[in-house]
């Protein structure tokens, strides 16, 4: 019988072996997963690094090429009465380093709308006078201005007329607002009157005045 014990004794000692070598290599299953997930994770957070440095830089690389065509509107009235000479001229120009794209322009006077020269006239002059009179003209709306460029938006020599276009706009009655944007459509406003007013101010989108638009 001590024969026979032995011999069922040593099957059972061969089938714990292969036990162990299973769990051996489950555990350095494990270890391999972990670094592996570790090594990922590392390489997400490094990749979110990158990333968020990249646009930062971009970000700045867009401001400092913004700011080398940055645009800058100025309206201007030229006027004079001398002798028998007068002139009376309303002007914009592009005093920045940048192009301005001229998207919106508003007159009022009295605040009322007004959306042409020959109806301002009418508010200052004698109706029939104003309807045949001459002057020059020329669309602010839609025009691109270069650097150093300057439109003329209204002129005249008339005397009658110019006398009338200054007792209106120096009463402080007529108000101009108008926009431009960059080219890269980073935008700016003015509301403009004979007492003056604030600078140019940055606005996310220009204002669309639709038929309230000054149409020259």
């Amino acid at each position: 019988m001590s024969d026979g014990q032995k011999e069922h004794s040593s099957p059972s000692g061969d089938a714990s072996a292969p036990s162990g070598g299973l769990a051996s290599i489950e555990r350095a299953f494990l270890r391999l997963t972990f670094w592996q997930t570790l090594l990922s994770l590392a390489g997400v957070f490094t990749g979110g690094v990158a990333l968020y440095a990249a646009l930062g830089e971009s970000e700045a690389v867009r401001q400092q090429t913004a700011a080398t065509v940055w645009p800058y509107v100025q309206l201007t009235i030229r006027d004079f009465v001398q002798d028998d000479e007068a002139a009376f001229s309303l002007e914009f120009s592009n005093s920045g380093v940048g192009p301005a794209k001229m998207r919106e322009m508003q007159l009022l006077i009295d605040g009322e709308v007004y959306r042409d020269w020959r109806a301002v006239l009418t508010a200052f002059l004698d109706e029939e006078f104003a309807q045949s009179v001459r002057y020059g003209r020329s669309d602010v709306t839609g025009r691109v201005l270069s650097p150093g460029e300057t439109l003329t938006s209204f002129q005249t020599n008339d005397r009658v007329v110019v006398e009338g276009m200054q007792a209106g706009i120096y009463s402080g009655r007529v108000s101009l607002s108008y926009c431009y944007c960059s080219i890269f459509d980073d935008c700016w406003h003015a509301e403009i009157s004979a007492l003056g007013g604030p600078e140019p101010a940055p606005v996310e989108l220009c204002p669309v005045y639709g038929e309230d638009r000054f149409r020259n």
